[in-house]
């Protein structure tokens, strides 16, 4: 029979691990409901916030601790193809384009961005 020891018993780093995931959610969350922060601060914080979970989740949760590079491309991975798309929608939303109006409730015309 095998070592019956050899798995450690009780879920304590689970439990810290939800912790800290907890505390990275509330964080995020001040963040967005933070009005006087500059809008790509408030972007790029959010993204390292979110970044750090994936890598806390990935590295925990799905036991890639030791495998460095399959925690490296589950953490990255997303963020290249989150700019790959930005990219494509960037053109669309122009300033200058009639067909983005903002419509203000109570106003009798229409104010562009």
């Amino acid at each position: 029979m095998a070592n019956a020891h050899a798995t450690p018993h009780g879920y304590k780093q689970y439990v810290i691990t939800w912790v800290w995931l907890l505390v990275m959610t509330l964080l995020a969350l001040g963040i967005g409901y933070t009005h006087s922060m500059p809008h790509a601060l408030k972007a790029l914080l959010l993204v390292g916030t979110t970044l750090a979970k994936i890598g806390l989740i990935g590295a925990i949760f799905m036991h890639l601790k030791f495998e460095r590079m399959n925690l490296v491309m589950l953490t990255f991975s997303p963020l290249v193809l989150a700019i790959i798309l930005f990219f494509f929608t960037f053109g669309e939303t122009g300033r200058n384009d009639p067909t983005h109006v903002i419509m203000v409730r109570g106003a009798k015309h229409a104010q562009t961005r």
